[in-house]
């Protein structure tokens, strides 16, 4: 067998999946239990071999959850990444996009005046500063996320967007 890295191999199927996939693309079983993985070597001198952190890491705007809704959407208004991070003291508990806005606020005026934390995304997808591109890139078009929060040590440092992402690619693969 070749020696490649970054590929997680399914314990049900013996499928090779790209690192950080949440389940396995053949059988769908869940490979967050997995506790080590096998690992196998994809080609290392890929780009996508990158960490996260050779990106351009957007700052995002961060509320409190127990912030209003129209905070929130205020934050967001002259923000061109679309999103706030909502933070429990210093951890990240959730995040609130455009998407939610048009979802479930949009109509109802009512929900202006209530917590952020009841509208959010609690617990969202989270990237490490050293998570490879190639996850990144898995983790958003598989979930069909356009914002990812980045953190080091447990603490928010930035935010990766889908048009970050786009801008990173383009730059390193065309003219």
């Amino acid at each position: 067998m070749p020696n490649k890295a970054n590929v997680v191999v399914c314990p049900s199927c013996r499928q090779e999946n790209i690192e950080g996939a949440d389940v396995c693309q053949n059988c769908m079983a869940d490979l967050h239990a997995v506790g080590q993985p096998e690992s196998v070597h994809v080609a290392t001198e890929s780009e996508l071999a990158l960490p996260v952190s050779s990106m351009r890491l957007s700052q995002p705007r961060t509320v409190r959850g127990e912030s209003w809704v129209r905070e929130a959407i205020d934050a967001m208004k002259d923000d061109p990444l679309g999103a706030v991070v909502v933070l429990d003291g210093s951890q990240v508990a959730g995040i609130f996009t455009e998407r939610d806005v048009l979802k479930r606020i949009a109509g109802h005026p009512e929900t202006l005046k209530q917590p952020v934390s009841a509208f959010m995304t609690s617990d969202p997808v989270v990237l490490r500063e050293d998570d490879l591109m190639a996850v990144a890139l898995n983790k958003m078009g598989d979930g069909g996320f356009r914002h990812i929060p980045i953190l080091r040590d447990g603490q928010l440092i930035g935010m990766v967007t889908a048009r970050d992402v786009m801008a990173w690619v383009l730059g390193r693969y065309f003219d």
